[in-house]
This record gives C-alpha cells, structure tokens and sequence, in this order.
C-alpha cells in the first residue's frame, strides 16, 4: 500500500508529538516524514523530502503560517495544506481560503476531528490519481489533439527534414501561428510502469496523461508545441516571447519530474537546447536537446539538462547525422572506457558486414575525423595539445592493414580524447565552484544572497549549478551559506563587542532571532552564551 507523506510544523515539540501520536496515521493512508520547529526550518525539509500533505500551526516564529503556506504554494505547487491554530477569526480564515487551505482547524485538535480531517485529505489525494487515470478522460484529451497534418509538419521542423522554401507556405495552410521572438527545444523521455502483459494502449494513455500535464502547467507561463514520438518520448518546441528566456524554461521543467512520478508513476529525463532567434534553427535546438539527454548520468536523476550547462563553445553548427560517429562521440563524453570499446567494435561489426570498398570507410573515417575534430573544438582540446588537430587529420586518412588495426587505431585515439575530456570538465567545474566559494566570500553579507543570483553571476542555470555545487562540496548551498555565516558570526564574536543584532546584519541576517536561532543549530549554544563563555579572551557581554 501506498503512503502520503506528512510533514508537521509547530514551534512546539510536545504539541508535533501529540499530534503524531494521536492518530493511527498508516490505517488513514499516511506516514510522517518529518517536523519541523520553524517556517524557514520547514521549507528547507518540504523541499527535500517533498511531502504529500504539510500541518503547520499559523503562528511561529520567524515566519508565520500563512506567509510559509503562502512560499511552500511556490515551492510544491501540488501539495496539500492544513492549518491549525488558536485564532477563531475571520481575517486567518479567509487569507487560508485564498491561499488554498484545505482545511482549518482550531486547536485543541481533538483526535476525531484530526482523523476526520486527514479522512478528507486521502480521499482528495485519491480523486486526483483516480482522474488522472481516467480512461475516458485521456481518450478524449487524445482524440482534441492537433491534427495530424500539424503533428508531421512540427515533426519534420524539429527533425531538420523540411525545406526553408515550403515551411511557412505549410503553416499558413495548416494554419498555424509560430511567431516567436525566440525559439528553443526540450525533449522529454519517460519510463512507463508495468509489463508486457497489460492492456493494449496502456502506455499510449499514460503519455497523453503527461501531455495533459505539461500543458495544465506550463500553458501558462511559456507557448509550447507538443510532439509525441515513439520510443517513450515527447518533444516541446518553446515559443519564447520577448524577455523570456531558456532559463525559465529550465525551472519550469524542473517542476514537472514530482507530479509525473507521484500521479502517473512516470520517471522523466529532460534535455534541453539552446534558443534561437530563427524558427528554422529549432532542428538544431532539437539536437542539442537529444544531446543533453546523454549527460542525465553525469548530473543525475530528477532535474532537466540545459546543454548551454555541460557543453562548452558557441559553435552553433551541427553536421549531417553519422549514426555510428554519433554513439561514439557520445561515449566519449558520457561513457566508460568499456562502453566506447563496444561502440568502436560496432563500427568495425558494421563494416565487416557491409560490402564497402577501402575508399569507402576511409572516407567514413574522414567524417568521423569531422566529428571529434567539433569535439576538439568544443572542449578547446587543440590549445592544450596543438598537434591534436593534424594528428588525426594525418591518421585518419592512412591506410590500415585490416579493419582491426583500424579499430585498434580508433580506439587508442579515442580513449586519449576521453581523458582529456573527463580532464577539461573536471577542471571547469573546479573553476566554477571555485568562483562560486569567492563569490560566497565577497557576498555572504547580503541577506537576499540566493542560488539564482550566484547562478546568473556564473551563468548556468540554478538546477546544474545546485547539483555540482553539492557533489564538489557534499553540502547544498543553503547550508554552505549558513556554515559560511556562522563562521564570519564566531569571528566578529572573538574579536569584537559588537551586539549579536548588529553581528547578524553584518552576516546577512535582517532577523536577529533568526540569526540566534542558526548559530546555536550550529554551535550548540547563543551568541550570547558563546561570547561568555566560549572563547579564550572572556569579554563583557555586549549581546
């Protein structure tokens, strides 16, 4: 059986543990995950542990509960609140309906009400899965989808098979509006749940569900287009307006990965392309965003991949597709050194069991050569080795003994470009946390400091730079910021008598409760106790 999650937040740790333990929760379908002692305490552990349903009070401190319901909407727009409080008044009651409350309790909880109330909560959590899955529903939403004609013609935009002089001829035809002041492409791939032996048409429905998803939650805010293709994947070709940019897109993608696995047991990965002023260079966004997909191994499961992110350069120019020049670039970017064997060992297959001439393959080789000659660029490979270039150049086109001492060669060559590259990204991430840390050190006094303003400094996008900045640091950076914070706190405390309210401005905290409250999570003990007792050269207390 299937589980909500609950998150309680109140500021006091009796009236959470008497809440915890006045229901059967698991016989209501639910399950405690986590408390919470603070507004700014719970959304950091909502964001984490992504909560079903969240019970916090409407009054605590540092943030009240309508002003944390009020950011946790912003967070998880999906999630379920209740509120209880010792306020019987109006003004709470109807900011709480605003804010889309489900329910309104006034303390003391009384053990039936509370099982009642959650009784509620189940069932709505239920209904939304139910409709979810509605068969009739999804037919019906498949059957108002653009019409074919408009399906094939966005297809072969995005795939590059339509000719300049004939696409917008078609449009008007077909009439269709595409006029954007930008142009960018995400392609989303997703696993379906089940087996071989459900209902014909089954995965076919999920998809439409996810369909119906993207557009309910992003219509909104981006005009899209939406092409499903086999293989389990969905393109969206983004018409940006003026201002709007790849970035928005990126976050708002990001907001689909938890409503896809909890409604419709579907596990996204999203690649994203470049943005460009042409409607006609989408085919090349295309291909960026199929690339970005390649590198979802590298920065992991549950956020989308900008390839402005991973891959270097500003060469905008992409060759004719080479099936096998393709994979094996690819594993040279994101593979093992064993995978790249197995792709070489499949060219060598290929031509083995192929009837083309020793012209042909050399010629193939020379394509080849084009590809990794991009890859050399892209990496800016050829500066640190300046023979690199002609190297290849001069092999490639040599004559070999035997298909095998080709592959040999082809190898060899390919795993020195696998290291130079693991070499190059690992060396640009050190470069960028690196400037993340100085940029951390020269701003931790801003209290509006945050992960979308360091990410615009760094220019990548604030989801890739989260995922590295975690991986090189092994902490997020809200809890970097916070340790860096309350090491700047213990030295004004060592080396000053200044007061804890004008140390917590300096630091970047506006609340000086707030900043009471951080430095004795970290420390163990207050300001105030730490300077009278926590240092070597005692001081007076000015705190």
């Amino acid at each position: 059986m299937n589980y909500y999650k609950v998150l309680l937040v109140d500021d006091e740790e009796e009236v959470r543990q008497a809440i915890a333990q006045k229901l059967n929760w698991q016989g209501l379908g639910f399950t405690v995950v986590g408390e919470a002692s603070n507004g700014e305490e719970a959304l950091e552990i909502a964001e984490i542990l992504q909560p079903d349903v969240i019970m916090t009070d409407i009054k605590m401190p540092f943030m009240d509960g309508l002003t944390f319901c009020r950011r946790v909407k912003q967070l998880l727009p999906g999630v379920r609140l209740a509120i209880f409080s010792g306020f019987d008044e109006f003004e709470y009651a109807k900011e709480a309906i605003r804010l889309e409350v489900e329910e309104y309790i006034l303390k003391p909880i009384d053990a039936e009400e509370l099982a009642a109330v959650f009784t509620r909560l189940r069932t709505a959590l239920d209904k939304e899965i139910a409709e979810r899955q509605d068969t009739q529903r999804l037919r019906r939403f498949y059957e108002e989808s653009l019409p074919m004609m408009r399906q094939q013609l966005l297809t072969s935009l995005l795939e590059g098979r339509v000719e300049t002089e004939i696409l917008h001829p078609k449009m008007a035809e077909y009439g269709m509006n595409l006029e954007a002041s930008t142009y960018c492409v995400a392609v989303i791939r997703y696993d379906a749940p089940g087996s071989k032996e459900e209902q014909p048409g089954t995965t076919a429905l999920l998809s439409i569900s996810l369909q119906q998803m993207i557009t309910e939650r992003l219509t909104g805010s981006l005009q899209l287009r939406m092409i499903p293709m086999l293989n389990n994947n969905l393109m969206l070709l983004f018409l940006l307006q003026a201002g709007q940019t790849v970035q928005q897109v990126v976050a708002l993608l990001n907001q689909l990965f938890l409503p896809a696995k909890r409604l419709l047991g579907l596990q996204l990965s999203v690649g994203v392309g470049k943005q460009y002023a042409r409607l006609e260079a989408a085919a090349t966004s295309c291909t960026e965003a199929k690339n970005a997909l390649e590198y979802q191994m590298l920065v992991g499961s549950g956020q989308c991949v900008y390839i402005g992110d991973i891959e270097p350069g500003n060469d905008d120019t992409h060759p004719e597709d080479i099936l096998f020049a393709e994979e094996i670039v690819r594993q040279i970017k994101v593979g093992t050194e064993a995978d790249l064997h197995t792709a070489v060992q499949a060219l060598v297959q290929h031509f083995r069991n192929s009837t083309v001439s020793m012209q042909q393959y050399q010629i193939f080789l020379l394509e080849m050569s084009a590809e990794l000659l991009k890859l050399i660029k892209s990496y800016k490979l050829d500066a640190d080795a300046p023979q690199i270039s002609k190297t290849l150049l001069e092999n490639s086109s040599m004559q070999f003994s035997s298909l095998d001492e080709m592959g040999r060669w082809l190898f060899e060559y390919c795993e020195q470009l696998q290291t130079r590259v693991r070499r190059e990204r690992k060396d640009t991430t050190k470069t960028m946390i690196e400037h993340a840390k100085n940029y951390l050190a020269a701003h931790y006094s801003e209290s509006d400091l945050s992960v979308e303003a360091i990410s615009s400094e760094l220019k990548v996008s604030p989801a890739y730079f989260s995922t590295i900045f975690k991986k090189e640091t092994g902490l997020n950076f809200v809890s970097y910021l916070t340790q860096l914070r309350v090491e700047k706190a213990l030295e004004y405390l060592n080396t000053t008598d200044e007061k804890a309210y004008i140390i917590a401005e300096k630091i970047g905290y506006q609340d000086p409760n707030y900043f009471s409250y951080v430095f004795k999570k970290q420390v163990g003990v207050s300001p105030s106790k730490y300077r009278a007792g926590g240092k070597t050269d005692e001081r007076d207390p000015q705190t």
